[in-house]
């Protein structure tokens, strides 16, 4: 996620914001309480990417889901990129509302699964190599053996 957000970055979105949707939660509710809405949408709707972890945790938070809601939408209307982690499928976020689902279901989704071997085997080498330190880097040796 934070790799995403670099290159958000670099390509010049403008403000990229980063939260946990347990973060976003807390300061929701914390804005809620203290009566400072309007910083709180400041915060999360003044930006050129807004980057959500683990969204399955607004299932059931029906307050938070209403904002979310209409922070999706502003920053949409915008333009705005809005990158969402989960571990499940919109469908199956219990608890989650019809009309969060299908905006969430409206993007590109994508499974990121763990890689397989090959993929592994060429990271690893990929990496092996790289020279991070200007010292030449180090090659990578498997003597026959799989790793």
């Amino acid at each position: 996620m934070h790799a995403v957000g670099h290159e958000l970055v670099k390509k010049g979105v403008g403000k990229v914001v980063y939260v946990t949707s347990e973060q976003f939660i807390n300061d929701f509710v914390s804005s809620m309480r203290s009566k400072m809405t309007d910083a709180f949408k400041k915060k999360y709707r003044q930006v050129g990417a807004l980057l959500i972890d683990d969204v399955q945790f607004f299932g059931g938070k029906d307050s938070t889901q209403e904002e979310f809601f209409h922070t999706f939408n502003e920053l949409t209307n915008k333009s705005a990129q809005i990158v969402m982690t989960s571990d499940r499928k919109p469908q199956d976020i219990v608890g989650l509302e019809d009309r969060l689902k299908s905006r969430f279901l409206g993007g590109m989704s994508v499974d990121i699964g763990l890689p397989d071997y090959e993929m592994e085997t060429c990271y690893l080498e990929t990496e092996s190599t790289r020279d991070k330190s200007g010292s030449g880097g180090r090659s990578l040796r498997t003597n026959g053996k799989q790793f």
